[in-house]
């Protein structure tokens, strides 16, 4: 029974081995079989050409040979001589001939303007400044001028000779704040000690700018607008300078807010002076 028994044993086991390497080589086929696909896929197919490729030849053969056009050229060039220029035609010698006649008419302006013109422009400029400097200075001085030491000057009085003694001043003062502003570029020292000049000469610049804006602003609206203007102005003192001060006289003739007055001068001042006020009414308007 033992020896049946191993028997069946033995058997079973070269059953076992059989079975695993039918299957280690079932795999092995497997896997050689992928192999042989994978370079199935990897060897060169045979296929029509593409028209690139056909003309792939022709391509190469033009490169080499304008590589070699190039190389012959570069070494026969010193041995060509330059082309002749040919002879112009009627039309091109007409266009050429107006073309040099144009240069040369623009070439004698500008040697004229800058020759002449222009230095006499700068000249007649700078007398033009001397000029307004002497007739400047003259009016100041007369603006300044006084009888003694202690009375008063022209320009303490009036306040339009004040303000023409302001304007004349900063004329006269502006060319000699425009070249320090120009040396101010040259020098990089001296930029941050002209910081005050510059703003002075824009600032007297702009005042006298708005000067001339708001005057003309206003005369144009008082010539446009004259008649209109002109009622209004004339509405305006009537009423102040006229009919207020002859009812308040009226008022103060008829014992205003309790005050005892002696009637019968309140009444004499108060007639005259609103006759001397009809009267100048009479007068003025």
């Amino acid at each position: 029974m033992s020896l049946a028994l191993g028997d069946k044993i033995l058997s079973s086991d070269n059953t076992l081995s059989k079975l695993g390497l039918n299957e280690d080589a079932q795999t092995e086929s497997i896997r050689k079989r992928k192999l042989i696909d994978k370079i199935g896929l990897h060897t060169v197919v045979e296929h029509s050409p593409t028209q690139k490729e056909l003309f792939l030849p022709t391509i190469l053969n033009q490169i080499n040979c304008s590589s070699e056009i190039a190389q012959l050229l570069t070494k026969n060039a010193p041995l060509l001589r330059t082309r002749e220029k040919r002879s112009l035609s009627v039309g091109e010698r007409v266009v050429e001939s107006a073309t040099s006649l144009w240069d040369y008419f623009f070439d004698i302006v500008w040697r004229f303007l800058t020759t002449w013109c222009y230095p006499l422009l700068t000249r007649s400029f700078v007398i033009g400044l001397v000029c307004h400097r002497i007739i400047a200075e003259i009016i100041l001085r007369v603006l300044e001028w006084r009888f003694h030491t202690d009375s008063l000057a022209l320009k303490d009085v009036l306040a339009t000779a004040q303000q023409v003694d302001i304007r004349l001043q900063q004329f006269c003062y502006w060319p000699i704040q425009y070249v320090t502003l120009r040396k101010r570029k040259d020098e990089w020292e001296s930029i941050t000690d002209r910081h005050p000049e510059y703003i002075r000469f824009y600032n007297s610049l702009w005042l006298v700018a708005n000067d001339v804006i708001i005057g003309i602003a206003i005369g144009s609206y008082i010539i446009d607008n004259a008649e209109w203007v002109a009622s209004q102005i004339n509405i305006i003192l009537s009423e102040w300078t006229v009919d207020g001060l002859r009812n308040m006289i009226v008022w103060l003739t008829d014992g205003p807010a309790g005050l005892k007055l002696n009637n019968e001068l309140a009444v004499f001042l108060g007639a005259l002076f609103v006759w001397v006020i009809d009267y100048w009414k009479g007068r003025s308007f």
